[in-house]
């Protein structure tokens, strides 16, 4: 659900602000390069990465409603920052958090406006690889679809390894990990996860991590939930009274942290834990110098730090007892929102800007230092390929701690050596396929800590990416591509298509045959890349993507006699081209428009156009049809005759047909279909009338003339309307 900004939206008065001083400590001032037109654009959440990068997601705290996706990043420290919008509307999804992994790759977390559940529910994840210029939807089949469900956050423990939460769906808490970078997902079976309290759900952006196994979440019913297995397997403890909403968390190690609490009055409490979390006692009264806005921890220092943003407490200020007494780097009147830092001597603050300042402070002063407890972390692969008699890998080790730490490692069961135990990256070999917990255990003066990780070693079968498509696609059209890859494991799959703009991907990215859509024709280059424990491999191929607009034709009389009914229809027969389905849409026009009139009007299927001017010879009658893919169209011409006297070549000399001829007992005449009369008769060489008849033919049809008792020789059928005659010579055998 969403996240309850005490301090912001309780304190916050915004347009009325004190003078601005930062503390000497805080002196650099930046731009995050948010849209101007805002006037009260400030960092929302911050993730610096390292001394270079640092990404920020914006917002306007004048409507902290309005669904804005600003972000920017800083490649070179903050001398230079430049970002644009995630997504290209702001009526589909609304931020939860931000978290980057490197300078190109960033991750979102967003619910949606209007989900599954109705008004803001569901969600989806979301990853950039390219710096923010496009940001591609990694949602896994199955992930926040349920009406209950809600996003909250994305975090990554190391970047292969990450873990998403949402609200409680069948009454458990929807977690999902991925072991691959977010290529695949799995979600944390129930038995693993504590079961909710009634009514109980977690909270947007709120989460903390230490090392690559340490990770908690908090919740609106005064619980903490902590993972000491990379989000494996999760307990629960209570902070507080039940009506207590924890509200920011911030862990220094493995062992110390403090959170916020909002209680039953909405008022702010202080609380720390020194056991990881177990158990919790409050700092109470509030201590003086905290800023009440973001608080968050000073990496291998032991120190925490809190913003302020608020009247009164605009404030940035940090702690080196878990807590328990702030000191104030002395800043005055500035409102930081949040921060975070790299060490302790690389750190952003993000605060608001009124059009007046910049909106993001670097930290330049001394070096923060403290006696800090060991922190274990390392990572490997989660699956090693047994491709001969043995494999081997080396650990990534990103322990810290001060003093010093020294290591121990161990690998159970048996079938597997380590170089040196106490190194601190010794190469490990395993000899036979099994699943291996590998254990590191980082020891200084202050204490112990321990993580483990469990790797699966076994035979693979490298990965050969492979796909088929077909060989057209249609605008507007989806189309899909079949998965044809091999390898043992089966791997996980992550497609892109180039160029981006105006493509969707269902259900997501990382499908294994996913259905592709684009909507603008072109050439596209899509390229499928396919991973298991052997490696990553990848293939591209392209297709042209054509508008596939329907058949449009009809048919109309080449001449109507204005003297008669003064009308002529149209007969439509347009059709989708094969393989296209969907309705079609018609728009008609007849120029010039003078003394025209159609029935039923011009978007039908079909026109009766009626004339009432005896002033046009000729009119143009256009026909465009559109559907979901292009829109084509048609034109033909229809010529008015007036009437003015008799014409023998006209509409009836083309259409009539007389037959057998020569004749014998029957000559046939087949007249056209008309409203007209028609006046028939057989004249013999002597100008007797042999045969008369007058009839109106509706519909095409034979008008049969029994010639049995007539002599053999020459004859001339006579057919004639009020405005045209047909004379043919007739033989009778």
């Amino acid at each position: 659900m969403k996240k309850q900004l005490l301090s912001i939206l309780a304190a916050l008065t915004v347009g009325s602000v004190m003078a601005q001083v930062p503390a000497a400590a805080w002196s650099t001032n930046q731009n995050a390069i948010f849209p101007t037109t805002a006037v009260n654009t400030g960092v929302k959440y911050m993730d610096a990465v390292d001394a270079n990068v640092v990404w920020v997601i914006g917002w306007d705290l004048a409507a902290p409603n309005r669904n804005y996706n600003w972000y920017s990043r800083t490649i070179n420290g903050g001398s230079t920052f430049a970002g644009g919008n995630i997504f290209s509307d702001t009526n589909t999804f609304k931020l939860a958090n931000m978290e980057a992994i490197d300078a190109n790759t960033a991750w979102v977390c967003s619910y949606l406006k209007t989900g599954p559940g109705g008004a803001n529910s569901g969600g989806a994840i979301h990853r950039t690889t390219n710096g923010g210029a496009t940001w591609t939807n990694m949602t896994a089949t199955g992930m926040y679809t349920s009406t209950t469900c809600f996003a909250n956050w994305v975090t990554f423990l190391t970047p292969s390894v990450g873990i998403a939460n949402g609200d409680p769906v069948n009454g458990e808490f929807e977690l999902w990990r991925t072991t691959d970078g977010g290529i695949s997902w799995n979600q944390v079976p129930a038995a693993s996860i504590p079961n909710p309290n009634p009514g109980e759900f977690a909270i947007v952006n709120l989460y903390a991590k230490q090392g690559t196994s340490n990770v908690w979440f908090g919740t609106n019913s005064n619980r903490m939930f902590r993972s000491t297995n990379a989000g494996i397997t999760w307990s629960a403890s209570s902070v507080g009274p039940a009506t207590n909403t924890i509200t920011e968390i911030a862990f220094s190690g493995p062992n110390n942290g403090i959170c916020y609490m909002a209680n039953s009055s909405n008022a702010l409490e202080l609380w720390h834990s020194f056991d990881g979390g177990a158990t919790w006692t409050q700092i109470n009264p509030l201590p003086a110098n905290l800023g009440f806005a973001d608080i968050g921890a000073i990496p291998g220092t032991g120190n925490l730090v809190s913003y302020g943003s608020g009247t009164g407490n605009e404030i940035i200020s940090y702690s080196g007892n878990n807590g328990v007494t702030w000191t104030d780097w002395g800043s005055t009147g500035i409102p930081y929102i949040t921060g975070d830092f790299v060490n302790g001597t690389t750190a952003w603050a993000g605060s608001l800007d009124f059009s007046t300042f910049t909106d993001v402070w670097k930290y330049s002063g001394p070096a923060i230092t403290g006696t800090v407890a060991p922190v274990s972390a390392f990572s490997i692969p989660n699956a090693i390929c047994l491709s001969g008699p043995s494999a081997t890998v080396i650990p990534v080790n990103t322990s810290f701690g001060s003093p010093a730490l020294t290591y121990s490692w161990t690998v159970l069961p048996a079938g597997a050596t380590i170089s040196a135990p106490t190194a601190s990256a010794p190469t490990i070999t395993f000899n036979s396929g099994n699943t291996y917990t590998v254990t590191l255990v980082s020891t200084n003066a202050v204490g112990s800590n321990s993580t483990s990780w469990v790797v699966t070693v076994a035979a693979c079968i490298a990965p050969i990416a492979n796909f088929n498509l077909p060989t057209t696609a249609c605008t507007n059209f989806s189309f899909s591509a079949v998965n044809t890859s091999t390898g043992s494991p089966i791997p996980g799959y992550f497609w892109s298509v180039s160029p981006a703009t105006g493509v969707t991907i269902s259900p997501s990215a990382i499908g294994t045959s996913p259905v592709i859509k684009t909507n603008a024709a072109g050439i596209y280059s899509i390229t499928l890349f396919a991973s298991n424990a052997s490696g990553t491999t990848q293939t591209t191929q392209t297709l042209n993507v054509a508008p596939c607009g329907p058949n449009t034709n009809f048919t109309i009389p080449n001449t109507f006699y204005f003297c008669d009914n003064k009308t002529f229809s149209t007969t439509n027969t347009t059709s989708n081209p094969s393989g296209v389905t969907g309705s079609i849409t018609y728009t008609w026009s007849v120029l010039p428009t003078t003394g025209v009139s159609v029935f039923p009007n011009y978007f039908q299927q079909n026109l009766v156009v009626t004339v009432t001017s005896s002033t046009v010879a000729q009119y143009t009658v256009t026909l465009k049809a559109k559907n979901a893919s292009a829109t084509s169209t048609v034109s033909q011409v229809v010529s008015a005759d007036m009437c003015t006297g008799i014409n023998e070549n006209n509409f009836l000399a083309q259409n009539i047909q007389v037959y057998p001829n020569p004749a014998h007992d029957q000559l046939n005449v087949v007249l056209p279909a008309s409203s007209e009369t028609y006046h028939v008769k057989v004249i013999n060489i002597l100008g007797e009338v042999i045969y008369n008849e007058t009839t109106i033919k509706n519909t095409k049809d034979n008008l049969s003339i029994n010639m049995t008792s007539k002599p053999r020789g020459v004859y001339f059928l006579s057919v004639e309307t009020n405005h045209e005659k047909v004379t043919k010579k007739v033989v009778v055998e």
